[in-house]
């Protein structure tokens, strides 16, 4: 008679269930790896496309206000007329220059050259032998006349420093170019911008659209082509893509997008094995985790494991799933154990519910603040630039659409650089809130306040025609002139108005009333200076 040992029964029961949940968790596992390796290297290359994205932005949003300067600058006419030969001419273009690197931390240096040779610049003294028509941005200007350089990368004459510099040629009322005016960045600024924080193969880098490098991290690679460096000339021609090559024995993956207006290109380079090395490690050390599990699973199951403990816990797991991807009124057909796992369950439930529903709290609370910082001026609490910029294409467009008209009213404190000169600038910071406080009492709910920029503002006055406009801005400047500021501080504004034609655009409206806005300051301040009426009774029908 064959005697059965008791142990054996155990062992085959272990052999048995070890090999088979091994056998199909490796299966399992080889196929999730695969499938996770295509995940995460498509989900790093998202993010990758994300970044580079929110790189464009971030780069057009930086130049854009070099942009904008170097144009209002362009048409200022004290720029304009050489003021190297009226002292005091001289003094208030440099005063100019210093309020704008002042206001603009990222803008360097603000200086215009003229054709004699000479440089009118803010804090600087300009080396002996110094000819400003001699040097880059001068000649990039002339090239580019009459429009603005997208940007010429140079080493500043004394420090070397690198500078990007963004030019436009001065043109005065006969049509002669007097001299080139520009604004200069720093290109280790830029590039802290273009930093990428995630990997440190990772960099990003602008190239102007002759394919020439403007900035990079390495400043060997300024100012050469990119086809030097590829040693091919890469197609990017399109507004964005994807390119993969090799780069001293490395294989690269790096995406562009085009910025508009600027017409530069951001591109973001990162080394294929940083992506496809960390993946191969993780699954390897999956499959080799998922064996070890499978073994003790096998002998875990054979022991004491059954499914009085291995089924509740997984339909908890399947709740717990259900309930985090939001699906917390899915019912479930099972039934916890009348025991210490039910109980445990039905807690990691209610638990897990009310986990996730103060996360997704939390994430509104914050998406609202988000949203809120990202229009709002923070020292004044009024709309900021970008934001009526916004409402600006909006209601143009709905006035072209359906045949309405609109007025905008732009304004700026009077001698606001002498209030923060003699009073100092948290005074002047009083004077901006107290302006804009006395903004919003004296314009109607639906008319749309902004800081534009500096002391300067901006007011959207929807269905306002231009003589409604001008009344408006006319009481305003008596009510600023009237009222009490704190300290005692006389203040005064200066407006200019402009409203909605149907044969003009959103920039020509925009540059008219500011355009008003300069005549109201040449006329001697504390005035409106309109664009279709003399004064405020000029239009008693309200028409344009």
């Amino acid at each position: 008679m064959r005697k059965k040992s008791e142990g054996s029964l155990k062992s085959v029961i272990f052999r048995n269930i070890s090999i088979q949940t091994a056998l199909i968790l490796v299966i399992f596992s080889l196929l999730l790896a695969g499938n996770s390796y295509i995940s995460e290297t498509d989900s790093i290359r998202n993010y990758l496309e994300q970044r580079n994205l929110a790189l464009r932005y971030l780069t057009r949003g930086y130049f854009a206000k070099i942009y904008n300067a170097v144009d209002t600058l362009s048409r200022n006419r004290l720029v304009i007329n050489d003021p190297m030969d009226s002292p005091e001419t001289q003094e208030a273009v440099l005063d100019l220059y210093k309020t704008l690197t002042l206001v603009d931390h990222d803008i360097n240096y603000v200086f215009s050259g003229y054709k004699n040779g000479t440089m009118l610049i803010n804090d600087y003294e300009t080396p002996e032998g110094f000819n400003s028509v001699l040097r880059p941005w001068y000649q990039e200007a002339l090239k580019a006349s009459p429009d603005i350089t997208q940007g010429v990368p140079y080493q500043e004459f004394k420090t070397k420093e690198w500078l990007v510099s963004v030019s436009k040629t001065l043109i005065n009322e006969k049509g002669e170019i007097t001299g080139v005016v520009s604004v200069d960045s720093s290109i280790d600024d830029i590039a802290k911008i273009l930093v990428e924080p995630k990997y440190h193969s990772s960099y990003s880098y602008l190239l102007k659209a002759d394919g020439s490098i403007l900035v990079h991290p390495d400043e060997d690679y300024i100012g050469k082509n990119i086809s030097e460096i590829l040693g091919f000339s890469p197609d990017i021609e399109s507004g964005s893509g994807g390119l993969q090559y090799s780069l001293n024995g490395a294989k690269k993956i790096c995406y562009y997008n085009r910025i508009e207006r600027l017409g530069w290109i951001v591109v973001t380079v990162i080394d294929r094995k940083e992506i496809t090395n960390p993946i191969l490690l993780k699954m390897f050390i999956n499959i080799f985790v998922v064996g070890l599990i499978a073994v003790f699973l096998g002998w875990y199951l054979s022991v004491s494991l059954g499914r009085q403990l291995i089924v509740p816990l997984e339909e908890l797991h399947k709740r717990v799933s259900l309930i985090a991807s939001g699906e917390t009124e899915s019912a479930s057909s099972h039934h916890y154990p009348d025991n210490e796992i039910g109980a445990i369950a039905t807690n990691i439930e209610q638990l897990t519910e009310h986990e996730l529903f103060r996360r997704n709290r939390e994430l509104q609370l914050v998406n609202r603040k988000l949203e809120r910082l990202s229009t709002t001026d923070q020292l004044t609490g009024l709309y900021n630039r970008r934001k009526i910029q916004n409402d600006l294409e909006k209601e143009w467009d709905r006035s072209k659409r359906y045949n309405t008209v609109f007025s905008i009213i732009m304004y700026d404190i009077d001698w606001f650089k002498k209030i923060n000169d003699t009073y100092g600038h948290q005074a002047g910071d009083e004077v901006l809130r107290s302006i804009a406080d006395l903004t919003r009492s004296n314009f109607r709910s639906t008319d749309i306040i902004s800081r534009w920029g500096g002391e300067e503002f901006m007011i959207l006055c929807p269905e306002t025609y231009a003589g409604d406009a001008c009344r408006m801005a006319w009481k305003f400047c008596s009510s600023v002139k009237a009222h009490d500021f704190p300290g005692g501080i006389s203040v005064s504004i200066s407006a200019g108005v402009c409203s909605f034609s149907p044969e003009n655009n959103l920039d020509f409206i925009i540059r008219t009333a500011d355009e008003r806005l300069y005549q109201a300051k040449q006329s001697g301040r504390d005035r409106v200076v309109p664009a279709s009426c003399e004064n405020p009774a000029a239009d008693k029908s309200g028409s344009t």
